[in-house]
């Protein structure tokens, strides 16, 4: 189970709702490489049948990120943090700046925004994210169902060391803008299945997929687990009803437990938690 960016403005303001030990707080996105942060909501331009157009997730600085890391190491939580960056160096500089935090034990994951990227982006990209981070850290790969060649994009984030794979079901509307909503789950339900299907045919290696967009129920969660993820992340579905996190984390447990549940190359559920990494 996973927040997605802009999911909530402080995700510690979650805790007031429900536990979140097996839940990774998301922290940024961090704009590396910007001196902008634009701190406030995210906003949105008008809602539609099925959805809402809204810009980016609003970035905020390392500084923050640090702030969410030390609350929750506090209460014995973790952390994903999501980058975007304009060049692979100022990725690696953020997370040179978090490694050597004091809490940065709590850092369970890395979400790269890749959403604009092309293949050879998208490898050097989280091959320098890779050799930023510390041994056993999971890397997510955040990629754009809509953009072009998803396999190839998905093959050279694997082999740039990234664990896990994203597919961002949101409709690009102009840059740093989207739709998203319920409306979405078709264009998420069929990137999902063109990615099992080409892990099946051997077209890239396989990774575990987490579906981010058209989430906004148990049963939609329900569905991309049958389909072959094996996770959801959850975005502006919560704007309406923080309480789906803990229903549709619920879902997707029981439904994973299942034993007709067979998500493709999903091995070890990405979230999983490690107490302590190797530098």
């Amino acid at each position: 189970m996973w927040l997605g960016a802009g999911a909530v403005t402080d995700p510690r303001a979650l805790a007031r709702f429900g536990p979140l030990l097996d839940v990774p707080l998301v922290a940024g996105p961090v704009e590396a490489g910007s001196r902008r942060t634009r701190v406030g909501r995210t906003v949105v331009h008008g809602l539609g049948v099925g959805g809402l157009d809204h810009e980016d997730a609003r970035s905020v600085r390392a500084s923050a990120v640090e702030d969410v890391m030390a609350w929750a190491a506090a209460r014995g939580l973790t952390v994903c943090v999501a980058l975007r960056g304009r060049t692979t160096g100022d990725l690696a500089a953020v997370l040179d700046r978090l490694r050597r935090h004091a809490d940065a034990d709590v850092l369970q994951a890395v979400e790269v925004d890749l959403r604009a990227a092309d293949e050879q982006e998208v490898l050097r990209s989280m091959s320098r994210v890779r050799e930023a981070s510390p041994r056993g850290q999971h890397l997510l790969a955040r990629l754009s169902v809509a953009g072009p060649d998803l396999v190839g994009r998905a093959r050279s984030a694997v082999a740039g060391g990234a664990t896990a794979v994203v597919l961002a079901a949101q409709v690009p509307l102009a840059p740093g803008r989207w739709w998203s909503g319920p409306s979405t789950a078709a264009l998420g339900l069929s990137g999902l299945r063109q990615l099992v299907e080409a892990a099946r045919e051997q077209r890239w290696p396989g990774a575990p997929l987490v579906i981010a967009g058209g989430i906004h129920s148990e049963e939609s969660a329900r569905v991309a687990v049958r389909e072959g993820a094996a996770a959801v992340q959850l975005g502006t579905g919560l704007w309406a009803d923080p309480t789906l996190l803990w229903r549709v984390r619920d879902a997707v447990l029981e439904e994973l437990s299942a034993p007709t549940a067979t998500p493709a190359r999903a091995g070890r559920a990405p979230h999983t938690r490690t107490t302590r990494r190797e530098p």
